[in-house]
């Protein structure tokens, strides 16, 4: 049995993760596991999902579980300390596990490093990483940066997750027109996190407010109500009526209408973030900036991907900020179309299942 765990804060990922492993793989050698309570998601019942609530009470099942799974995939590395510490004792079950990066758990020792809690969490995260079976993402440079600072044996494994607007469906969107649109739509970020730095690019697109942009930010999950609440006054502040934060989680296809109508889309992270969001507008043809320093960067440019430089935006001008070949949109389009399709989705996935 394949183990696939997952915390339950990460449903708008997890759930179209479960539905892609019951159309491609036989459901019966998967069982999904959720940690923490999974009711304040909208979520469907499976035969083979099992919800643990609170993991204190229910330690025993959850390792009895593991021992007798075949391949432990984590999504996202988000054990507490006290799971982590148990764990690390645990030979059999590291020698199975594969830690599915995410992102932010990688980014984990960078963040609060003077703080003693932290530190001591990433001492025990150490051991943990070092002794697992494999790393999968299909961002090389974050499994690099894994291997500098945690020195792990574990292996490298390429495989990513189906995007949560379907490809299909975004097609069938591009054979509409909106003749309302009217604007310039800049997407700023995919989320209320601060790693977004949205404010920055705000007062960056200030000086294309006379160019009749709007500017549409989604904002909800990630963030901290304060953050959120600064953010939609300083972006109205600046754009006015021009301004549109996305504060409710809008379902795929919602999602999906607002993505076809955007023009450009400025990611100003400083690590690996949004690639759902980021290979869903280059896949209908849309200009995106992400910063050159980001691991991102690097996998786009080998793939033979147009992306633009965040950190040249600033000197940007208009018609510079805005333009983009056709033959660039329409190459970006083919390569996530060959490079990012569920069938090679499967044929990852299905490598790693049988490794």
């Amino acid at each position: 049995m394949y183990v696939h765990i997952f915390n339950n804060t990460n449903h708008k990922f997890s759930e179209p993760f479960f539905d892609f492993i019951e159309r491609n793989f036989d459901i019966r050698e998967h069982l999904f596991l959720i940690v923490g309570d999974y009711s304040i998601n909208e979520y469907r019942e499976r035969e083979n999902l099992v919800v643990l609530p609170n993991l204190k009470k229910e330690f025993g099942r959850f390792l009895k579980i593991l021992k007798s799974s075949k391949k432990i995939f984590l999504h996202q590395l988000f054990f507490s300390l006290r799971i982590l510490l148990f764990l690390n004792f645990q030979r059999k079950i590291l020698e199975k596990t594969y830690w599915v990066l995410w992102g932010g758990d990688l980014y984990f020792y960078i963040q609060n490093r003077g703080n003693l809690a932290v530190r001591l969490k990433d001492f025990v995260r150490k051991r943990f990483i070092r002794n697992i079976r494999g790393i999968v993402t299909f961002v090389r440079g974050d499994y690099e940066l894994v291997k500098q600072h945690y020195k792990t044996k574990a292996n490298y494994y390429y495989a990513f997750y189906p995007n949560p607007v379907d490809y299909k469906y975004l097609d069938t969107l591009l054979e509409t027109v909106n003749k309302d649109k009217g604007k310039i739509v800049v997407l700023v970020g995919n989320s209320a996190d601060p790693s977004n730095k949205h404010i920055e690019v705000f007062e960056k697109l200030e000086k294309f407010k006379a160019n009749g942009i709007k500017v549409i930010c989604p904002l909800s999950y990630g963030g901290k109500v304060e953050y959120t609440e600064k953010l939609i006054r300083e972006g109205s502040r600046i754009f006015g009526e021009n301004f549109e934060p996305l504060t409710d989680f809008l379902k795929p296809e919602e999602y999906g209408k607002i993505l076809k109508d955007v023009d450009v889309a400025v990611f100003n992270h400083d690590r690996q973030q949004g690639l759902g969001n980021i290979l869903a507008l280059l896949y209908i043809g849309k200009k995106v900036y992400i910063k050159s320093t980001v691991t991102t960067w690097k996998m786009f440019e080998e793939k033979g991907v147009k992306v633009f430089d965040t950190c040249n935006l600033g000197e940007e001008n208009f018609e510079s900020f805005f333009g983009m070949s056709d033959e660039d949109r329409k190459h970006n389009h083919e390569i996530i179309k060959s490079e990012f399709s569920e069938e090679k989705c499967v044929y990852y996935w299905k490598k790693l299942f049988e490794d």
